[in-house]
């Protein structure tokens, strides 16, 4: 395992967390005003050979950090008061164009914010941009309309997606926070691939209206962030019930945040070493063994588990996602000429998943969720590795490189995401290493509802190591 030691202590107010502002917010410190031209100047320096950004909205951004200056100076700051952050393109905004990351939708102005969305902004978040996505959240890495987002550790590689703007601007310092979605990935894929932290929270935790949709029994939205602190402290901004959506599930007695720093002493781990350990890449396997030797130094105990037919539930969470995808898209599938060339396959792949096969799959979904509910009894989570390889080359058509052969990216990119998607379990994904120069991570899956304890245990394995802290090449200083 190879790659750069963490990036120095640094004054650069763009370079600090969620947390570590608002601890420079209340000591007086720093100012959200500050916060935001050291985040500008960022995406100045950065997001033309990135390109993270796909709407930047400076002077907005001026105006809501001065308010939230007077407020820290009044003391009546809220819980994200003056902290920056950015929205994947695919949730509205009110007055503020949501391209989807589509031509389709070029000139789309909503005419009111997401459930998300209004709540950040109730809790004192600032918004600096809307951020690059995969078309519609399902097409390819050479998004032909806006071009592709590019790693910051390679600029080559993939960020993956299709929250890939999300990614790219955590990893570069552009925002601290930034929202993605995540139907069979694309919260987990660019975490991993870029080196963060970021939780798919369980099915109906975070509120959808607003987000344009892909699948509506997979889809989920959450935070991505440097840090698990940050995303609980996102998650407790975002989570809740919302009328608008009727699967949104009541709030938890305690905050998320109260999981930080909790004695994990003692815990059980579900290691399933089957399908979802199948398929790697010989370097990131290597990589996966050091990291659950990091997490059991914690004080977890880690028992082996069986998953025996998670390759089925890989298989049925496509069919339910191609159907989903081309109920909810068929008002414009005649433009499908005008779609990226992934997406437009993926969409025009999905009349030939039948009623039959939907239905199918949607009886088995409880079979899946039983499965991993026996498995994972008397477990406090389970862990598999966040991705089988790394990210691959920016191509049409992109493969990943699993040492002896390649695949269709895709196949390697959802085989440890897309089955917790179908089962709507929470999953956390947080840096574990490097190999090659690029982030390896570990993804923790947890029990319906039980976000805390993936809280608990990535924060304990945050404190034990410093993967979260290493920083890519291009902000070497």
């Amino acid at each position: 395992m190879t790659g750069t030691l963490p990036a120095p202590a640094t004054t650069d107010l763009a370079d600090l967390t969620a947390t570590e502002l608002l601890a420079a917010f209340a000591a007086g410190t720093a100012t959200p005003s500050q916060a935001v031209e050291a985040c500008l100047a960022r995406v100045a320096a950065t997001d033309e050979v990135h390109n993270a950004v796909l709407l930047l909205l400076a002077d907005r951004a001026r105006a809501a950090a001065a308010e939230s200056d007077a407020r820290w100076a009044a003391g009546t700051a809220r819980p994200l008061e003056g902290v920056p952050y950015g929205l994947k393109d695919i949730v509205a905004t009110a007055g503020i164009t949501t391209t989807g990351g589509s031509s389709l939708f070029s000139d789309f102005v909503p005419t009111e914010d997401a459930a998300l969305a209004a709540r950040l902004a109730d809790a004192g978040g600032v918004l600096l941009a809307k951020l690059s996505t995969f078309e519609f959240a399902c097409g390819g890495a050479v998004n032909r309309t806006f071009g592709p987002t590019r790693n910051p550790w390679d600029p080559q590689r993939t960020t993956g997606g299709s929250s890939s703007g999300s990614g790219a601007a955590l990893a570069l310092g552009q925002v601290p926070l930034a929202i993605g979605t995540d139907t069979g990935g694309s919260i987990r894929i660019p975490a991993a691939f870029c080196g963060l932290t970021g939780i798919k929270a369980t099915h109906g935790r975070v509120p959808r209206h607003g987000v344009m949709g892909l699948s509506w029994t997979m889809d989920h939205a959450g935070p991505m962030a440097r840090s698990v602190a940050d995303c609980a402290l996102m998650l407790d901004v975002i989570a809740g019930p919302d009328p608008r959506d009727p699967t949104t599930l009541p709030l938890e007695a305690e905050p998320f945040t109260a999981a930080l720093g909790r004695d994990v002493t003692g815990m059980r781990v579900a290691r399933p070493r089957g399908f979802l350990e199948g398929g790697m890449h010989p370097a990131v396997a290597a990589a996966h063994e050091a990291a659950l030797a990091e997490l059991a130094a914690t004080g977890v105990e880690i028992v082996d588990v069986e998953l025996p037919t998670f390759d089925l539930a890989a298989v049925a969470s496509w069919w339910i996602i191609y159907a989903e995808m081309l109920s909810l898209h068929e008002a414009h599938a005649d433009r499908i000429e005008d779609r990226d060339e992934m997406g437009a396959s993926l969409l025009g792949a999905a009349p030939f998943v039948s009623a039959a096969d939907y239905l199918r799959a949607l009886r088995l979904r409880p079979r899946f969720q039983r499965e991993l509910a026996d498995a994972m009894a008397g477990c406090d989570a389970l862990v598999t590795p966040a991705m089988t390889s790394l990210p691959p080359l920016i191509a049409p058509q992109m493969v990943s490189d699993l040492g002896d052969h390649e695949v269709p990216w895709l196949e390697a990119a959802c085989r440890t995401s897309v089955p917790f998607n179908l089962t709507g379990s929470p999953a956390m994904v947080l840096p574990s290493g490097l190999v090659e120069g690029m982030p390896v991570s570990l993804q923790l899956v947890g029990r319906p509802r039980d976000e805390a304890s993936l809280f608990a245990l990535g924060a304990a394995y945050q404190a034990a190591t410093d993967h979260h802290m290493r920083r890519p090449p291009v902000l070497a200083r």
